[in-house]
């Protein structure tokens, strides 16, 4: 078989003589296989920085208070949302936090502070048409209908 394929012979034969241990050479002929992509990686946690998670209110309405200091949202704002019952929700957010805050769980919170920073600077009947748009294809909703 050999003789028929020379090329080939000869080819492979170059290959096996080289160092298979040295991480520059390739077995096959042009670029080298990229890396694997890299998997998801969760956001990273931060320790828990306080004890106490109490509720006042302010002048804007109700804020959340961290050992006697004041929540913020990413954009620096005073963190303050217009009723008791979503306070009490978010502050228990945060109270249900152990060792490690992982802010993909308070779902309330990211709410809140989404629509506290408003990053898309959207007016309210945009943000609501926005958020209708998507009723249709709500698995609820379907369910309802």
């Amino acid at each position: 078989m050999w003789r028929i394929y020379p090329r080939l012979r000869d080819r492979w034969r170059g290959l096996l003589d080289r160092r298979l241990s040295d991480p520059t050479v390739s077995v096959w002929p042009g670029p080298a296989p990229q890396p694997p992509a890299r998997a998801y990686v969760p956001p990273t946690e931060r320790k828990r920085f306080y004890q106490n998670v109490s509720i006042s209110q302010g002048e804007g309405g109700f804020e959340i208070n961290l050992d006697h200091r004041k929540l913020k949202t990413p954009q620096a704002k005073l963190f303050t949302v217009p009723s008791e019952a979503l306070a009490i929700a978010v502050a228990t957010e945060w109270d249900s936090q152990q060792d490690t805050i992982k802010f993909y769980t308070m779902h309330l919170t990211t709410l809140c502070n989404t629509s506290l920073d408003n990053p898309t600077q959207r007016s309210k009947d945009q943000l609501i048409r926005a958020a209708v748009k998507f009723l249709d294809t709500d698995t609820i909703w379907w369910f309802l209908q």
